[in-house]
């Protein structure tokens, strides 16, 4: 029996009954979503996913500075100056004044207040955490995937930047773009600092293990352990053009030297003045050195169109989608706002529902950093057109929101059902960079591949050609997990 027949229809129709009768009852949808199944979050910037009050907590324990704008430093600080120890105002907290301007500085909570605008404050804010993030990685993946954990959510890949700022400065003085493939930058170095970062993400997995107790017995283990985590390496693309070069040539070697690192993202304001001046010749950089990689050239997902009129001149408005797409060779794209001034939208629209290019939607930061919001913001024509999405946070400790708070707006800005929310659930494992296969032919509605279609859903016991399938395809059998939890889940109702 499969998703479409017997008990599993009715337990889904009697969760899509509930979610309808609750819809205009925030507490009551919170909660529903929150206990609701989420495959995963596939646009999630580590630093940025990081809530204020946790890096001005470790700053203080690690002697670590600020001063009165919020930027955090190394010591030494200044005893009695402006730049203090973090632990010093902690000491000094009173009922009448502790650490919120703090906490506003490092995230965007009540930046509609000040005489800033929301995309001045969020980019601002990373600079100003940096220093806290240092010798704390480990610490930042306990604590996103605790969140996870305690919202459901079976998997994340976080974007983080480990070895980048490294051959980017090695590139600036030792690289060649003139130089033919192969002799632009000496790739012994790169494969050096590709050594580096594996033996950082190992200290990273360490401590994430030790802070959950995921070493421990099953009993004692923080839920957050059940959280499948991966990486996205990420490039900053508002550098030199030969230091761009050189992290997306870092990336791929990443994905390609450890399972951990799935794939690779371009980061930093799409709208930044270098951005827009070399986002073609970005483009050609992953079409170059993918070549060299076509094992790893699937894991490109792309901020694209992350822009709007006004903020940027028209003429850069309209083709970053297509360009991520069909010269990046992106199987994803985060964002996705400027669609509509696509030179034949309905074309660029039919051709990614076409090749299952899923769009990360990230609606918080699309309204925070580009004012764009309800009716105005492309998620309904996405859907309208068959085009797979999946609901991501951006940066939830920035926005001071998590996962479940984007479903709830989805549901209450577009009026979504369950079986869309289902489907988006769905798409987050479908559509991820997990190795093998995926087990949908259709997320909507619930079709699966023929090696598990006579099987039941997430059940416990599966043999024959699915219990094969589940074996050989990671990515499948993640999914088969998020079905068991969507099968309990919707029995409660």
């Amino acid at each position: 029996m499969g998703l479409l027949g017997g008990k599993s229809t009715a337990w889904a129709d009697s969760a899509a009954e509930r979610l309808a009768s609750i819809k205009e009852q925030p507490l009551q949808l919170r909660q529903f979503l929150q206990q609701m199944p989420k495959g995963g979050d596939l646009h999630n910037h580590l630093s940025g996913a990081v809530y204020a009050e946790s890096y001005l907590r470790w700053a203080a324990e690690d002697g670590k500075c600020i001063d009165p704008s919020g930027v955090i430093s190394l010591p030494p600080c200044e005893p009695g100056g402006e730049v203090q120890a973090v632990r010093e105002i902690f000491a000094g907290m009173t009922p009448n004044g502790g650490i919120e301007s703090l906490v506003d500085a490092l995230s965007v909570r009540n930046y509609s207040r000040r005489e800033v605008s929301g995309h001045d404050q969020f980019f601002a804010t990373f600079e100003r955490f940096t220093a806290a993030t240092f010798g704390r990685r480990g610490d930042m993946v306990a604590e996103v995937s605790s969140r996870a954990a305690s919202q459901n959510i079976l998997y994340l890949e976080l974007m983080q930047s480990l070895g980048m700022f490294e051959v980017a400065a090695f590139a600036q003085t030792n690289g060649d773009l003139e130089a033919k493939y192969g002799q632009r930058i000496d790739h012994a170095a790169v494969d050096a600092i590709v050594a580096d970062v594996i033996l950082e993400m190992d200290r990273i997995d360490a401590r994430r293990r030790a802070i959950q107790g995921c070493d421990s017995i099953a009993a004692e283990q923080g839920d957050g352990c059940q959280v499948t985590v991966r990486y996205l390496s990420q490039v900053i693309r508002t550098l030199s053009p030969i230091q761009v070069y050189a992290q997306t040539l870092l990336a791929f070697k990443l994905v390609a030297a450890d399972d951990r690192v799935v794939g690779l993202n371009f980061v930093a304001p799409e709208d930044h003045a270098v951005a827009l001046r070399d986002y073609k010749q970005h483009m050609d950089f992953i079409a170059e050195i993918s070549s060299q990689f076509p094992a790893q050239r699937s894991g490109v997902t792309l901020h694209a169109g992350e822009l709007t009129l006004g903020l940027v001149p028209p003429e850069h408005l309209g083709w970053h989608i297509d360009a991520a797409i069909q010269v990046a060779g992106a199987k994803r794209i985060g964002h996705g706002i400027d669609i509509a001034y696509a030179l034949d939208m309905d074309a660029l629209l039919r051709n990614m529902a076409t090749q299952q290019i899923l769009v990360e939607i990230n609606l918080t930061s699309n309204d925070v950093i580009l004012e764009v919001t309800d009716e105005d913001h492309p998620l309904p024509v996405y859907l309208k057109y068959g085009v797979p999405v999946a609901l991501s946070t951006d940066d939830e400790g920035v926005s001071r929101i998590d996962l479940t708070h984007e479903y709830q707006r989805a549901v209450t800005t577009y009026d979504l059902d369950y079986e869309v929310l289902r489907g988006m659930s769905r798409n987050a494992l479908q559509y991820s960079f997990l190795p093998g296969k995926g087990l949908f032919q259709d997320t909507l509605s619930g079709q699966v591949v023929d090696a598990c279609s006579a099987a039941t859903l997430g059940a416990e016991a599966v043999s024959g050609g699915c219990a094969e399938f589940l074996v050989d395809n990671p990515k499948g059998s993640l999914q088969w997990q998020l079905e068991a939890r969507l099968a309990e889940f919707e029995s409660g109702f």
